[in-house]
């Protein structure tokens, strides 16, 4: 039973993510079809996605303090955001790098910083519901590893927190928006 109410509780966070336009069916394809190879494999792309991302952006903030800024850099660092959003899936974040590198052409280093905030901001945005996500799916692991007999015992503190962690939480905060950067208007 704990199960079953675990995956709907997953399955309308990701029609949430879907509907709020973070993510694409790409999203859920991949997650399925991985799942069977690796049980793991949601909780690892989720991991890894977010920690490069972070880094990319935090190179382009670094980049575009400097005087003599490198546009063709950026464009570069933000096709690899690109990139990496599209593997996975998190259109919001696509289509903000396609701004972002719009706004690169016009070099402005003005325009380029409120074009990254509001890069990072969906970028946030997506990454809390996609840490949502996985902690239901490592909810989901541990229920599945309890009832194949798994000694169903944490093995890491990270874990035991997750577990305890309140379903609500994954709920997406519709108010977030109100907070958002200012939007950029169309160049």
């Amino acid at each position: 039973m704990a199960l079953r109410i675990l995956k709907e509780l997953q399955l309308g966070l990701l029609n949430q993510m879907l509907e709020k336009g973070l993510i694409n069916n790409d999203f859920e394809h991949l997650m399925i079809s991985k799942r069977e190879e690796n049980h793991e494999f949601a909780l690892q792309a989720i991991k890894e996605y977010c920690a490069e991302v972070e880094a990319l952006l935090s190179q382009m903030k670094n980049d575009i303090e400097i005087p003599d800024v490198e546009f063709p850099h950026l464009v570069a660092l933000c096709d690899l955001v690109k990139e990496k959003s599209t593997r996975i899936g998190t259109v919001r974040v696509i289509s903000t790098c396609k701004l972002v590198i719009r706004v690169c052409d016009q070099r402005n280093k003005k325009k380029f910083s409120q074009a990254l905030g509001l890069l990072k901001h969906d970028f946030s945005t997506t990454q809390s519901q996609l840490e949502a996500y996985a902690r239901m799916e490592r909810r989901i692991i541990m229920v599945q590893i309890d009832r194949a007999g798994g000694s169903g015992k944490m093995t890491n503190e990270s874990q035991m927190m997750d577990v305890t962690m309140s379903v609500g939480e994954t709920n997406i905060d519709t108010s977030s928006c109100t907070n958002a950067p200012p939007t950029m208007a169309p160049a």
